[in-house]
């Protein structure tokens, strides 16, 4: 049995400034396995809201995640474990 682990990646402030407005963006995100990048995730849009943008990501137990490109903030948190069963 292979154990995955649910994360929520929250990213704020995910905004550009032009001609002063604010205008949407792109960022990416990578995510980690002990250093190594091991998948990649795209934002694109415009959100600058108090509670960020949240994306949910499944995976191994053990990850983490950078802000590769773009402009914003990010959070990686893990939630519960579960058991998976491969075929």
């Amino acid at each position: 049995m292979k154990q995955t682990q649910r994360y929520i990646l929250t990213i704020w402030d995910l905004f550009t400034i032009q001609g002063g407005e604010l205008c949407g963006a792109s960022s990416e995100v990578a995510i980690l396995d002990g250093g190594m990048e091991i998948d990649r995730m795209t934002f694109t849009g415009k959100y600058q809201g108090e509670g960020g943008y949240r994306r949910t990501y499944i995976g191994t137990p053990g990850l983490d995640a950078e802000l590769a490109s773009g402009p914003g903030r990010i959070q990686f948190s893990a939630e519960g474990l579960k058991a998976m069963t491969q075929a």
